[in-house]
């Protein structure tokens, strides 16, 4: 508690408590997990995967390569900057499939 930015993070907390990130498939082929273009994966400010709105099943590397959108989302949050600002807001799986020789 001594360092100046903890009490920051704490003092925004409830900032987080009324926040949705949500990530929309936009490009898919032959997905194992069966993802397909318009699919949306909603997390809380937390970073908490939100089942009951989310596909029954997640592929563990769309939540890989989702995991660094969802800090910098929460820098930006806790910097009072809208997270829908953010420049570079793609991300891809790295599972490339059997059409691209993955």
């Amino acid at each position: 508690m001594e360092n100046p930015r903890n009490l920051d993070v704490l003092s925004k907390a409830p900032q987080f408590a009324n926040k949705t990130i949500v990530f929309e498939v936009v490009d898919a082929h032959g997905c194992n997990s069966g993802h397909k273009v318009g699919d949306t994966f909603h997390f809380d400010g937390a970073g908490n995967l939100l089942t009951k709105k989310s596909p029954d099943k997640v592929c563990i590397y769309a939540l890989n390569a989702a995991s660094n959108l969802i800090f910098a989302a929460g820098e930006l949050i806790m910097a009072d900057v809208d997270p829908n600002d953010m420049r570079f807001n793609r991300t891809g799986c790295f599972d490339v499939g059997v059409k691209c020789s993955g």
